[in-house]
Parts: structure tokens; sequence; C-alpha cells
């Protein structure tokens, strides 16, 4: 079915939803280095806990179905407690890039430009993803699906390539940790990556609603997960488990090790450009999100005239944050699980059951 006017089709919104999801996923691994050959529980709980969300607020929004997710939030709740209910989202999407932003920043200082000050990167980054936003949805998307083909057989290529030092399975014994440990593990899962689609509720005016929409979701979480496991799975099977551990970019270091004959050794470069690449893609999505979020909390009549001042000030947040990637990472696994848990769980269900009752007394009355 075509999309109609101002719409993208089901397809393109699952690519879009599974680029963001798998900008630097794969970057810290911090659930495998909790749980090593049991992660994968805790990838499952991470994709069941997001797809349930999404889907109590598809269900809310059907409701409501010549509304946006934002009007759903004002008829549901209010205008005025709207409006703080969305401030939470913002100051979410303001943690999230900021996490993005200087784990790419780190990653590059340690492993690609020493030399680089470190505002100069996020300036860089922050210019980049502001023009982005300034060109348009449609043109994040397009450039998504032309970049998609390219990632795709780039990392399998790569995961081909790496399963060759793989020789046992690093996945079984399986059941080694407790039941309180695995669901830590679903929680960091939660956080980082699967439930920061929680934020693409407010795209769902962008595609048609129906079965379709929460089918495309669904391959996406499937995907993106599949691919954090496969990542994973061969990152144990090839530095082992006590390496994966100590490293501070466990996938990375097993691409180093992927040799192709004797001159072209430094694969990891292409690989390198690749996930930047989404990375980017990830944080655009974001400030876009940001955008409509923020001039429909504070009535902004002309969105474009914030566009650069929003870049400006995610910026800004991302140069205040982690200013050492140690810090980053024990945010990451020790504060934010639980920190954001108020935008992705409370808030969404908050909304489902205070919409759910107050559509009976309307119906009722």
């Amino acid at each position: 079915m075509p999309a109609k006017q101002g719409q993208i089709t089901f397809t393109s919104f699952g690519c879009l939803l599974f680029s963001y999801l798998s900008g630097f996923s794969t970057l810290f691994l911090i659930e495998a280095k909790f749980l090593n050959q049991d992660v994968w529980m805790a990838y499952s709980i991470g994709m069941a806990l997001s797809f349930g969300i999404l889907w109590l607020l598809h269900r809310t929004q059907i409701r409501l179905p010549n509304l946006t997710m934002l009007e759903v939030f004002d008829h549901a709740l209010g205008k005025l407690f709207s409006r703080v209910v969305l401030c939470f989202y913002l100051v979410y999407l303001l943690e999230i890039q900021g996490d993005a932003s200087q784990a790419l920043t780190s990653f590059y200082r340690s492993v690609v430009l020493p030399n680089t000050p470190t505002n100069s990167i996020l300036l860089m980054l922050a210019l980049t993803t502001t023009y982005a936003v300034s060109v348009g949805f449609h043109a994040i998307v397009r450039s998504v699906l032309l970049a998609l083909p390219f990632f795709l057989l780039g990392i399998a290529f790569i995961l081909l390539m790496i399963s060759q030092d793989v020789h046992t399975n690093p996945f079984l014994p399986p059941f080694r940790h407790s039941a309180a440990l695995i669901g830590y593990g679903g929680l960091l899962s939660f956080f980082l990556p699967f439930g920061k689609s929680i934020v693409f509720c407010f795209l769902f005016d962008r595609i048609g609603s129906g079965r379709k929409k929460m089918a495309s979701i669904f391959a996406a979480l499937f995907l993106a997960g599949l691919y954090l496991c496969a990542a994973t799975y061969l990152t144990f099977g090839s530095l082992g488990m006590r390496l994966t551990s100590h490293s501070l970019f466990p996938f990375f270091s097993a691409i180093q090790l992927v040799k192709l004959g004797e001159y072209l050794e430094r694969i990891e470069i292409m690989i390198i450009g690749i996930w930047t690449l989404f990375t980017v893609f990830e944080i655009i999505v974001l400030q876009y999100i940001f955008v409509q979020l923020f001039t429909h909390v504070f009535r902004i009549q002309r969105p474009k005239w914030f566009v650069l001042p929003i870049g400006l000030l995610f910026f800004a947040i991302s140069e205040r944050s982690f200013r050492e990637v140690y810090d980053q990472d024990y945010y990451n696994s020790h504060i934010a699980p639980f920190s954001t848990l108020i935008p992705t769980v409370v808030i969404p269900l908050l909304l489902f059951v205070v919409g759910s009752i107050r559509l009976k007394r309307l119906s009722g009355a």
C-alpha cells in the first residue's frame, strides 16, 4: 500500500528504527560483561519490554486515530500536565544524545584521532546533525535507506570473517547466572539499546495505522537484537570471556583481528566508517524528535527557527557530559537503567491507563 501524502512506508519506518537501534549498540557490550554466555537472555528481555511498551502506545493512539501522539498526550492527560510529562522526554532525549555523542567522540579519540580536541569532534557532529534535521524528515529517511545496504553488507562480511576464528559455542553452558542478575542484564539491555525505541511513538503519525505498523517495529527490534547477539557471540568466540570483560571496545577489538591476505589488514577502517554513519543517524533522529517535542511543549509556530539553537544545546550538553569514558561506562551500567524508567515505562503505562479511563467516561456519557 502506498504511503499517504507526508507519510513514509512501513518498510521505511522499520529500516529507520533498525538503523537507529544499531548505531553504537555493539560499542561497549555492557550486558555481555555482566552475564557472559547468558547475555542472550538479557537481549530477549530488552526486546520484549520495548515491543510491549510500543504496543501499549500504539493501542493508545489507535483509539484516537486522527491525532498525533503529542495530541494524544494533550487529550489524555490534559494540556498543562501533558507539558510537564513531555518535559521528561526532552530531558531523556538530551540524556541519550549526550551519551551517543560522547561514545562516538571517546571512540574516535581512543582509536582514530587521539590528538583531536573533544570539542572539535562534538562541534562538527552537532553541526552535521543540525543540518540534517533542517532538511526535513523525508530526507533523513532517504539517507538511511541509501546507506542501509552498505551497512548490512559490511557487517555481514565482517561477521563472516570473525566467525572463522570461532571454534566452540561461547553461549554454552547456559543458565550460569542467577535470575536477579539476568533481570538486571535485561534492564541494561532495555536502557541501551532497545528502550531507546520508545521515542519512536512520536513518529507514529508518519506512517499509517494497522498491523503492519507493529510488524515493522517487531522486525526492526528482532533484527537489531539478532545483530547484537551475533556480534556478542563472535566477540566471545574470538576474544574469550576474560578479554571481552576487560576490553573497553570489545567488538572493535574482535574486528581488529580480521586480516585479508598480506596487504589488506586494516579492514576495521571500513567498519568504523559505517558504524559512525549509523551513530550519526541515531543522533539526527533524536534531535529531530526533540525539535518536535520542544516546539509542541512551548507552542512555537516556526520550528525551523529553533533547529540551530537546539543543535547548539545538544553540543553544550554533550560537551559537559562524561569527561572520562569510565564515567560514561559507570553511568550506563549503574545509573541510567533506573533514571530512564520514567519516560520509557512509567509515563507510557500512565498514558495507557489514564487514556483508557477517560475514553470510557466519554463513551459512557
